[in-house]
C-alpha cells in the first residue's frame, strides 16, 4: 500500500543511506518545456540533514537542466527504489535551492578536502512530502546486483580541473571552466543554468599587430643580409678549389 508522510521516517533514512543510485526529476514552468530526470550516483554525494532536509553534491555533466529548473521554480523530486530484497519505492517531494561552488553555503558543506572533482554546486532540498510504496508498485522493478561505482566521471573532471590550474584559473578551452561556459550556461529551453558559467568569459584571443614601416624595413634588411651571407658561403669553396693561393689562405 502507498503511504504519504510529511517527513522522512527514521527507518527510511537508514534505508536511503544504503542506496547506490537515485533519480532527480524537475521541470520548467513552461507547458511545452522539457521534463528532466537525472540518474545520480557516486558514493558520498547524497546527504540527509534531518527528516525534512537533504542535499546532494551536483557533479558536472553534459547539461544543467536540474539547476536551471530549480533556479526558476524550485520544484524537485528525488526517487529511490530497491534493486534487491523487498520491493520499495520512495519519493521525496521538495523545494530546492542552488548553491554554486564559491558560495558560502557550498564552502561550508563541501570544503576542498572532501569536494569531488567536477563538483559545481550543492543542491539543498527542503522536503514537504514523502511518498513510499512497499508492495505492488515495486514489483515491476527488476533485481540488480550492485558491483561498483564508476570512476570515469571523477577521472575526467580531475583532468579538466588540472588543465585549468596549469593554465592559470580557467584560461584553457580544454578545462572545466570552458566546459561549464559552453555546456552548462543554459537549459534545453534556454533558461539560465549555472551562473558561474554565465559570468565567466572565454580566454582573450591574441591579436598580432601589423609591423610598422620602420620594422618592415629592418626585417627586409636582415633577410637580405642573411641571403647574401648564404650566397657568399656557397661560392667561396668553389673559387678556393680553383685558386691555390686562396685555398691556402682559407686554411
Amino acid at each position: 500500500m502507498g503511504e504519504t508522510l510529511s517527513e522522512i521516517p527514521e527507518y527510511l533514512i537508514e534505508w536511503i543511506k544504503k542506496q547506490n543510485v537515485f533519480w532527480v526529476a524537475s521541470a520548467p514552468l513552461s507547458a511545452d518545456g522539457h521534463v528532466n530526470v537525472s540518474p545520480k550516483g557516486i558514493e558520498g554525494t547524497f546527504h540527509i540533514v534531518n527528516s525534512r532536509r537533504v542535499w546532494y553534491e551536483d557533479l558536472s555533466g553534459s547539461g544543467a537542466e536540474t539547476i536551471a529548473h530549480i533556479g526558476e521554480n524550485g520544484r524537485v523530486t528525488v526517487l529511490f527504489n530497491a534493486f534487491d530484497g523487498p520491493p520499495r519505492i520512495v519519493r521525496l517531494y521538495g523545494k530546492g535551492t542552488i548553491h554554486e561552488i564559491g558560495s558560502q553555503e557550498y564552502e561550508y558543506l563541501l570544503p576542498s578536502s572532501i569536494r569531488q572533482p567536477g563538483s559545481r554546486a550543492v543542491i539543498i532540498i527542503d522536503v514537504f512530502k514523502v511518498g513510499t510504496v512497499n508492495q505492488t508498485c515495486g514489483w515491476a522493478v527488476p533485481f540488480y546486483a550492485f558491483q561498483s561505482h564508476r570512476s570515469q566521471l571523477i577521472d575526467w573532471a580531475a583532468k579538466k580541473e588540472r588543465t585549468d590550474r596549469i593554465c592559470g584559473g580557467g584560461s584553457s578551452e580544454k578545462g572545466m571552466m570552458a566546459w561549464w561556459r559552453t555546456r552548462n550556461a543554459e537549459s534545453l529551453d534556454g533558461l539560465p543554468a549555472l551562473a558561474l558559467a554565465q559570468q565567466s568569459s572565454p580566454p582573450p584571443k591574441v591579436l598580432l599587430r601589423s609591423p610598422t614601416q620602420t620594422q618592415t624595413g629592418l626585417l627586409s634588411g636582415y633577410a637580405l643580409a642573411f641571403m647574401l651571407g648564404v650566397a657568399v658561403a656557397s661560392l667561396v669553396p668553389i673559387h678556393a678549389a680553383k685558386n691555390p693561393l686562396l685555398s691556402s689562405f682559407l686554411r
